[in-house]
């Protein structure tokens, strides 16, 4: 089997003609994968030669290596359904990789304009095309020579408020969610400690349904939780007291504390037993949190676009008021850019702060 060379000099040393260079590698472009003794296909910087087989290998070698970069299998399903929905949508079968190489950016832009005269949100419609974008990157490092079909210069992605559309909740009302429910049965102490965590720590749903009992620790004068996010990032949040101590009761009363590898928030045995007779050794999932979420929401009457995720946007935007610093928020988050973190910070501030209260005609 012939050895695989990385051409690892840069592109502008390439085109100056700097550095040494064998006949066999002249011109080939910076970051191509190029054998000893057969120069790869066209697409990847190669002679006209070269077959569509070795294009097909080599592509789907890419995208399998773009899926595999982050740990995160939602992820990974996620940006695979959103690429295969773009092959879908132009005939192209999901198993001829190859024919990415024909993409276009008109044929990007088709399929954006699709996705919005289909009713799809700016924002999907975005996360979509940023996923598309993504592979052809990662396919140009890989070493395909082509441009990319997907990049902003292209194809303009359709803008997305500053602010997101998850709504969030008043302190008043955030305070009237905290307290309903009830510790007269074992299930109101879980409701408790798992509603006082998404309040005072911030954590995606997917985040809470994973934390086990070992997560919740202590640091020096601190308790708190070790939280896996996405990409499989680890972050550590300190605890409010409150969360503290209805995590304690939740805990004390499930007779968990030993069970270091188990679940922190677990399924009732019945559905209608209140916990009474125990809880299950399994995970509780999102969408049981989602419904138990509701369930409070209605016996509130809030608004009914309260979910999960409020929680989330009230903790940050209430600590953004109350003066948190902005990377203190992002690292809080779990978030790589602090500019995700201000699409969570609500206007509760500037609509208060209006011209049009100062307005008399």
């Amino acid at each position: 089997m012939d050895r695989i060379k990385w051409d690892m000099r840069s592109k502008s040393n390439m085109e100056s003609g700097r550095g040494d260079c064998d006949q066999e590698h002249r011109g080939v472009p910076s970051g191509i994968v190029v054998p000893v003794r057969k120069l790869a296909p066209p697409a990847f910087g190669g002679r006209p030669h070269g077959s569509s087989q070795d294009v097909r290998r080599l592509i789907q070698q890419g995208v399998q290596g773009w899926l595999r970069k982050t740990p995160s299998a939602a992820t990974r399903d996620g940006y695979a359904r959103d690429v295969g929905q773009f092959l879908d949508f132009h005939g192209i079968p999901r198993s001829d990789c190859e024919k990415l190489t024909s993409v276009l950016p008109a044929h990007v832009a088709a399929w954006r304009d699709h996705l919005r005269n289909q009713g799809a949100m700016n924002s999907t419609v975005r996360r979509k095309l940023t996923a598309l974008r993504s592979l052809f990157s990662y396919l140009q490092i890989y070493g395909y020579a082509g441009a990319n079909p997907a990049h902003g210069k292209f194809v303009k992605a359709p803008c997305v408020p500053r602010d997101g559309k998850t709504l969030g909740l008043s302190p008043s009302d955030c305070r009237r969610l905290l307290d309903a429910p009830l510790p007269a049965s074992p299930v109101g102490f879980r409701d408790r400690a798992l509603l006082g965590v998404l309040a005072y720590s911030a954590c995606r749903v997917g985040e809470l349904v994973q934390l086990k009992v070992g997560d919740f620790q202590t640091h020096g004068e601190h308790r708190v939780l070790r939280i896996y996010g996405k990409g499989g990032k680890e972050r550590t949040v300190p605890l409010h007291l409150e969360a503290v101590e209805r995590l304690t009761s939740w805990i004390a009363m499930a007779d968990i504390a030993a069970d270091r590898s188990g679940p922190l928030f677990r399924a009732m045995q019945t559905p209608r037993g209140g916990g009474r007779d125990g809880f299950r050794t399994e995970f509780l999932t999102t969408r049981a949190v989602e419904q138990l979420m509701r369930r409070y929401v209605e016996a509130l009457t809030l608004d009914p676009g309260v979910t999960v995720h409020s929680l989330r946007v009230t903790a940050l935007t209430t600590a953004r008021e109350r003066g948190a610093d902005i990377i203190d928020l992002q690292d809080f988050a779990g978030h790589a850019d602090p500019r995700t973190t201000l699409t969570y910070i609500r206007a509760r501030d500037r609509l208060s702060k209006s011209p049009t209260y100062v307005l008399n005609y």
